[in-house]
């Protein structure tokens, strides 16, 4: 749905229009009541120009009043519409371009995994790479979000530490909603895979903010975001993957990230030194198992290479996963 601008004002027409553009979200113009008439009520939001209130127009529901000043008499007159609220330009532009988004963007129905390792050289980094690549290959519109600063990156991981594009330092200061559009097209990509990682000459943790921001465009424009998380770092997610080495240490280290009110799901890594069985991985941490795999000799230089296997046991594993996860994948 768009929004509908109600204004003879051009100047106020135009910053509307820029801040739809920005928003990536469409807007009809009408200069007159009678103009706008038919599509008052289709309108996903009204944006009613302070020069447009002598009228009288209908009320309804999801009406702004757009004014340069904050004056009693704009005010006193919204309230007769049953305005929902005033916006002051320029300073309540950030307000308006969400209030755009909300109304006018189709509902989010992305799919958000978080992917974690028991300890540090897991394979989570792996396993969400991998887990990527594969969707993209069925065909899924993907996005891998790297929310570890203290990694070599999830860039170098596909080879586009290089590629131009957006980092997580350039949204550090990102308030409220970003467009879908806009995030999608800001990223380097590789494989059907587009990458938010972070800057090797500005690392930097990723404000809370940012990445509320960020997962919900991702929801919008993309089918699934796989997030490679640090241990205990977990954002909200639909589904964790918690990846456990099939070794004594990474199960105790993996009990504190057990314990969480929505319990992860489990997937074990071979090979076993004392030949403990994923089963009894999974019966210590209470955990439901999702998969094993063995480690793959083929990796480590494959990495070196920025060209991660899509064949083999992991690949196998990341093809069931995503069949058992995303309700009816292509």
């Amino acid at each position: 749905m768009n929004a509908l601008v109600l204004s003879g004002d051009p100047e106020l027409v135009d910053d509307v229009r820029r801040l739809a553009a920005a928003a990536s979200v469409e807007v009809e113009v009408a200069g007159h009541a009678a103009e706008a008439r038919s599509r008052w009520h289709r309108a996903a939001v009204v944006l009613l120009g302070a020069d447009a209130l002598a009228g009288s127009p209908p009320r309804r529901d999801g009406l702004v009043v757009l004014s340069r000043e904050a004056s009693v008499a704009v005010y006193r007159r919204a309230l007769d519409l049953g305005a929902e609220r005033v916006a002051v330009l320029p300073e309540d532009e950030p307000w308006l371009t969400d209030r755009l988004l909300r109304a006018c963007s189709p509902p989010a129905s992305g799919r958000v995994i978080a992917v974690t390792g028991a300890r540090g050289g897991a394979g989570a980094s792996v396993l969400a790479t991998t887990l990527a690549l594969i969707a993209a290959r069925r065909g899924l519109r993907v996005l891998l979000l790297d929310l570890d600063p203290l990694s070599a990156g999830l860039d170098v991981v596909l080879g586009l530490e290089r590629a131009q594009g957006t980092r997580w330092p350039d949204l550090a200061r990102l308030r409220g909603r970003l467009s879908p559009d806009t995030l999608h097209r800001s990223l380097p990509s590789t494989r059907g895979v587009a990458v938010l990682s972070h800057a090797h000459d500005r690392p930097s943790r990723v404000p809370a903010e940012a990445l509320a921001s960020v997962l919900t465009a991702a929801r919008h424009a993309y089918t699934l975001t796989v997030a490679d998380c640090p241990r205990g770092a977990l954002p909200p997610a639909d589904e964790t993957l918690l990846l456990v080495p099939a070794e004594v240490r990474s199960v105790l280290s993996a009990r504190s990230l057990a314990a969480t009110p929505v319990p992860p799901l489990l997937i074990t890594r071979g090979p076993a030194p004392a030949r403990m069985p994923s089963t009894a991985i999974a019966e210590s941490l209470s955990l439901p198992l999702y998969g094993h795999y063995d480690f793959d000799r083929h990796i480590p230089p494959a990495l070196e290479q920025a060209a991660l296997p899509t064949r083999g046991p992991l690949a196998r594993l990341c093809t069931r996963l995503l069949t058992t996860l995303l309700p009816g994948p292509p």
